[in-house]
């Protein structure tokens, strides 16, 4: 169709340029419909919003008003909160800049007369924002001195997204993780300046699990952190490593499972130390804590001076002062990108961190035409010779070529941690030497005096993805030897293999590494659909913030023996130690009443109660809701555990004196609902059970994990633990098959464990009062093995020997599938 045909077709609407046919994004998009020999002709003669709605003007219409979709998913009156939320449920999702990209692309026109009777506009359009004739926009004023260069060698390939970058010192790049072509990446990108070239890096394999949307941050003495990441939107990581001298070691974890977090170096004194704000968790949940790593302290959690600041991920952290900076944009949980900025300076870090913020929105940026494009999601704040730079992400309005960079800068530099003149913005119009980039999912930082800028990119939908394949230089001056930059890259990468080598590889890992015991994630949810997920993803985790009813208030020791009454008989178990062991039974099972029970337990007596069935015990599951009717209405379900009410097995009363329950694993899921005195829990995942002396057919181990050095002991050293403190009105959830053990840290704990049937079929026939009997396939599995033995009965023992070791091989090999 040619243009003078598409004029006369006024309900019209297709893809447009807002930004000329130069933007990476509309480069690919006109790319492909050229290919399918149907170019869009005319986008190129009215590529703007305004464009567009001249055209309308100009046919004779009085009204017009054009919305990118991008607009429009943005106003809450035509997508609304609650409209976004629910897509977190459909689809875990988090690479927002890319849908933005998208939206922005596309656009909805409408257009209006004057009502031939009144003169006004008609009715239905009255709510929009209409452009009339004659109407202008403000000029801008553009101040062009920041030239991007292309500084790469030829050939060089650099496609990683959503990647971390840090300066190793004045002349050396680490650009680690990310997402390639095919996978998510382990691996590191050294680039390393013309000055550097011959150079040896003597950094070692970072042995660090394939991520994306993590930080990595340099602090003192060239020091680095690498903190979180995810693998998918719903598989958030916790584990955090330190690169010094030149080798990383994994260090504490962070409190909870991050992603899209932000994080930036401080220094107060001789102290340095990383602070993270924000993030998502493995349940779609924003986040909105700060915390604070230091080396010989771990994570500490710092509290904030304004407690409602927005949850937000994807936002933007500097350090423009030793311990002082500024927090910009991000997005909220229901996909809104928050339009404020805050300066924050954070004190006390050795006694109790706390942090200072002061939204400086109003009083603290000049308003200009510019001042929405400062709101950004997914963008950086890069330190350079001339002040901040605030380069590319999304905004709520599209950003042109002359709006992805902004420069922030005060008129005068003022003492630590004050904040009293105007922020000037400064809008930059950078020129290229080559291709222009995209200004999404690439990383930048500080080096030789000026900023690298590397990796990037998009998934532009049908259209393919656009990559960055080079490594930019801003410069805000040239180099002070005239010549151009160069950089060469070295990739430090885990190679990957298949079958034995893979197992060799975790193998190798575990015993190189120091061992580490990585913290239970601690989350909040809010609907059934959410523990659902929690149960698909089958990973333990504390739930905080549910209601157990009353029963965390009333449930005291006098409480329960009135409630309950001192005379009822129940069955206990007596233990000789504080470390109850099942395999060797180093305790005797007791009849006694209620009320000796728990005189005995005041008295700090080493003593276990695990409720039964109140009729016919050794036949029916025990139920607290039938076996103590007293106390049935003071525990409550909580409706996010629906899924565990409707398919409950059992739900069995705990009350322990100050003794150990033994390692084991559960066959059914369940949830323990810590009710009074608080219990330390050591979990392992089940693919560390041939490390735990589990025998076949049993469930239990005698490994006492509460006293043993993991890193000394010959089986444990190669098990990857995780932990938790399980406090009262909080429920751990614990998957099927992961081995744990439990320890209270009082003379007390009482606790209700709720077990339920998480699979449609597979469950071993018959009776399973405990519901712990292993599934029915491995029971069989158990017998098949006996017929394998007895027929290799009567073959010489090298030959059996041989023949064994290979059904092995390849039962292993099935496993690891």
């Amino acid at each position: 169709m040619n243009d003078h045909a598409a004029d006369a077709v006024l309900e019209w609407a297709a893809q447009y340029e807002d930004d000329g046919a130069d933007h990476p994004f509309a480069q690919k998009m006109l790319q492909h419909f050229e290919s399918l020999h149907t170019p869009l002709h005319s986008v190129r003669k009215y590529p703007k919003l305004i464009d567009q709605e001249e055209r309308f003007l100009r046919a004779g219409w009085e009204y017009a008003k054009a919305n990118s979709l991008w607009n429009i998913f943005c106003d809450i009156t035509v997508v609304s909160n609650e409209q976004k939320l629910w897509l977190n449920t459909v689809e875990p999702f988090d690479e927002y800049e890319e849908f933005a990209l998208f939206a922005s692309h596309y656009f909805f026109l409408e257009a209006a007369k004057s009502s031939q009777s009144t003169g006004s506009i008609p009715a239905r359009f009255q709510h929009l924002p209409f452009r009339q004739k004659d109407q202008t926009s403000d000029p801008m004023d553009i101040i062009s001195h920041l030239k991007l260069h292309f500084e790469a060698s030829p050939g060089l390939s650099g496609r990683r997204r959503f990647g971390a970058i840090f300066p190793l010192h004045d002349k050396l790049i680490g650009h680690h993780g990310g997402l390639g072509s095919q996978s998510r990446l382990d691996s590191l990108d050294v680039y390393k300046s013309n000055n550097e070239i011959g150079q040896r890096i003597p950094i070692t394999r970072p042995l660090i699990e394939a991520r994306m949307c993590h930080t990595v941050t340099t602090f003192a003495d060239d020091k680095v952190l690498l903190a979180g990441g995810r693998t998918s939107p719903n598989q958030a990581l916790s584990d955090c490593w330190l690169l010094s001298s030149n080798t990383w070691t994994q260090i504490e974890d962070l409190p909870a499972p991050l992603y899209r977090h932000c994080a930036t170096s401080i220094r107060i004194g001789e102290h340095a130390a990383v602070l993270i704000y924000g993030g998502k968790n493995s349940y779609g949940h924003t986040e909105g804590k700060w915390h604070l790593w230091r080396e010989n302290a771990g994570w500490v959690k710092v509290t904030a001076s304004e407690p409602g600041i927005t949850p937000r991920f994807g936002a933007s952290l500097i350090s423009d002062q030793p311990s002082a900076g500024i927090l910009l944009g991000g997005m909220t949980n229901d996909c809104k990108i928050c339009d404020d900025m805050y300066h924050w300076t954070i004190r006390d870090i050795e006694i109790d961190p706390r942090i200072q913020l002061t939204n400086i929105n109003k009083n603290f940026i000049r308003p200009t035409s510019m001042a929405q494009s400062l709101y950004r999601f997914g963008a950086h704040l890069t330190s350079s010779l001339d002040g901040l730079l605030l380069i590319g992400g999304v905004s709520n309005q599209f950003l042109t070529r002359n709006r992805e960079i902004i420069r922030l800068s005060r008129e005068h530099r003022e003492a630590e941690g004050q904040f009293h003149r105007p922020l000037q913005l400064t809008l930059v119009d950078p020129s290229y030497d080559e291709q222009r980039p995209l200004l999404v999912g690439h990383a930048s930082c500080f080096c030789d005096n000026s900023i690298a800028l590397a990796g990037g990119g998009a998934l532009c939908f049908s259209f393919g993805t656009y990559w960055n394949e080079r490594i930019w230089t801003l410069r805000t001056r040239p180099k002070d030897d005239g010549s151009p930059g160069l950089w060469n890259v070295e990739n430090i990468r885990e190679n990957k293999g298949k079958g034995h080598f893979e197992r060799d590889k975790r193998d190798s890992y575990r015993r190189e590494a120091p061992h580490h015991i990585t913290g239970i994630q601690r989350i909040n949810i809010e609907t059934a659909s959410e523990f659902e997920r929690l149960l698909r993803d089958s990973r333990p985790a504390v739930m905080e913030g549910l209601d157990l009813g009353p029963c965390v208030r009333d449930w005291s020791l006098d409480a329960l023996k009135a409630k309950i009454g001192s005379d009822r008989m129940v069955v206990v178990h007596e233990a000789a130690n504080q470390h109850m062991d099942f395999k060797i039974r180093n305790f005797v099972y007791v009849k006694k009443s209620f009320g000796s029970f728990i005189n005995d337990i005041h008295q700090g007596s080493k003593q276990y109660l695990r409720s039964l069935a109140a009729d016919k015990p050794s036949e029916r599951p025990a139920s607290l809701k039938s076996d103590f009717k007293e106390l049935a209405s003071d525990f409550v379900f909580p409706h996010q555990l629906e899924f565990v009410q409707k398919n409950a097995h059992s739900s069995p009363l705990r009350i322990s004196g100050p003794v150990n329950i033994w390692l084991h694993y559960d066959v059914m899921a369940n949830v323990l609902c810590q009710i009074r005195g608080s219990k330390r829990v050591i979990m392992f995942p089940p693919e560390d059970v041939s490390f735990l002396e589990i025998d076949p057919g049993a469930s239990s181990s005698s490994i006492n994990v509460f006293e043993t050095d993991f890193s000394q002991d010959s089986a444990l050293r190669h098990t990857k633990p995780y932990e938790t403190l399980l406090q009262p009105g909080e429920v751990l959830f614990i998957p099927p098959l992961w081995m744990h053990s439990v320890s209270p840290l009082e003379n007390l704990s009482v606790s209700v464990n709720v077990f339920f049937r998480n699979l449609k079929s597979g469950y071993a026939a018959g009776r399973d009062v405990y519901g712990n009997r292993d599934i029915q396939a491995y029971e069989n599995g158990r017998k098949d093995i006996e017929k394998i033995l007895k027929a290799f009965e009567g073959i010489p023992a090298d030959m059996r020997h041989f023949y064994l070791l290979r059904l092995g091989d390849e039962l292993k090999a099935e496993a690891r599938a």
